[in-house]
């Protein structure tokens, strides 16, 4: 699962998406309505739909702009720092701060044991071939 501003970023470009579906849509199946005064044109290379179909389709596309705006304001509320002040982020950085040296602190201490306990080994090992080595050259 991505991260919520990747997550916008992608709704962000399938509502471009649809954007540019819907006018594609319109700008290939539209009739040709005439304005005042001139004679209705007729192209004999486009695809006119039906009118009821036409309605049918642009309010499911339309249903389908407001779908994915709804989804991009629901992550943009869920951000963090949405809707909180700037002083509560910088303690709540802060916060997140100290809490992340104190981890360090516990890391470089578990290396530490680890080196230790890593010498120890090395000592137990070494002491162990040389005594190995003493038993058989007697």
């Amino acid at each position: 699962m991505s991260d919520r501003l990747t997550q916008l970023q992608i709704c962000l470009d399938q509502l471009v998406e649809q954007f540019c579906a819907t006018l594609n849509y319109v700008d290939k199946n539209h009739d040709f309505i005439p304005t005042e005064g001139e004679e209705r044109l007729v192209d004999p290379q486009a695809t006119i739909a039906e009118p009821k179909e036409f309605q049918s389709t642009m309010n499911e596309l339309s249903t389908d702009l407001i779908l994915k705006t709804r989804q991009i304001l629901t992550l943009i509320t869920s951000l963090p720092g949405a809707g909180v002040s700037p002083k509560d982020q910088i303690s709540k950085i802060n916060e997140l701060q100290n809490e992340l040296n104190k981890v360090e602190q516990e890391k470089i201490e578990k290396i530490r044991q680890k080196d230790e306990l890593l010498e120890w080994c090395n000592g137990l090992i070494t002491g162990f071939s040389k005594d190995l080595i003493d038993s058989r050259r007697n």
